[in-house]
């Protein structure tokens, strides 16, 4: 699935629309701003409807990669952590306890 991008005269619209600043209420970022989309490009593919500051592009993206994860597991797309573990078992082993060293006698080491 290609991305779709805004024109500049698209961009310019939305700039236009909100004022020249960021989306997100009190950001006043001006500069650098990046074309975002309000619902993630994975639910509904679209052109870019907002447009967005780093700082807060990198918030939002974060917030959307949990959200789709999720929809995907309780959609049956992905596997849940319990359901991944189960079929291809813990990929991290844990390390045994040190067994201490026992005398062969069969005496207890703490007795004198």
């Amino acid at each position: 699935m290609s991305r779709l991008y805004l024109t500049a005269r698209e961009y310019e619209a939305l700039l236009k629309k909100q004022g020249g600043a960021c989306c997100v209420e009190h950001c006043e970022e001006t500069a650098d701003l990046i074309g975002e989309h309000s619902t993630p490009n994975a639910w509904r593919r679209a052109k870019p409807d907002q447009l967005m500051c780093a700082a807060c592009h990198k918030v939002k993206t974060l917030r959307d990669i949990k959200a789709i994860w999720k929809a995907k597991r309780l959609n049956g797309a992905a596997l849940s952590q319990y359901e991944r573990r189960k079929r291809y078992g813990a990929q991290l082993r844990g390390r045994p306890f040190e067994q201490p060293h026992r005398p062969s006698s069969g005496e207890a080491p703490w007795k004198r």
